[in-house]
């Protein structure tokens, strides 16, 4: 069994804001990670990330109060995602989704012709 030494950003969190803040401070960590993967880059204001993730923006100021709330020395999620090794993973998975999404837009005409063709059944 490996060892480790440090914290978790889980026990930082709930430490600095209890179980709630750091749940939903973690889960702003991952829609950053993955606005940041649409974007190319990091969301520029807290706004662009509510309109990346398509979140109201009362919502995404909460998420970020208690991401805030949970973890004070973080700017940003985008340290914690890239030294957790996530950020490549929300970079992949969202080119996997985008192009599965663009594939199933592509073919949207089709269902309509096996819809309409005549069943041997």
């Amino acid at each position: 069994m490996v060892k480790r030494t440090g914290r978790t950003w889980a026990e930082v969190g709930i430490r600095n804001g209890g179980f709630r803040a750091t749940i939903r401070g973690l889960r702003f960590a991952m829609g950053w990670g993955l606005a940041t993967a649409e974007l190319g880059r990091e969301p520029e204001s807290i706004d662009e990330y509510a309109e990346t993730m398509e979140l109201t923006r009362r919502t995404a100021f909460r998420d970020q109060a208690a991401f805030r709330e949970a973890f004070p020395t973080e700017t940003t999620p985008a340290r914690m995602n890239e030294m957790a090794g996530v950020q490549a993973k929300y970079n992949a998975t969202w080119r996997r989704l985008r192009d599965l999404g663009a594939a199933e837009r592509e073919v949207e005409p089709l269902t309509f012709l096996v819809g309409s063709a005549i069943a041997d059944v």
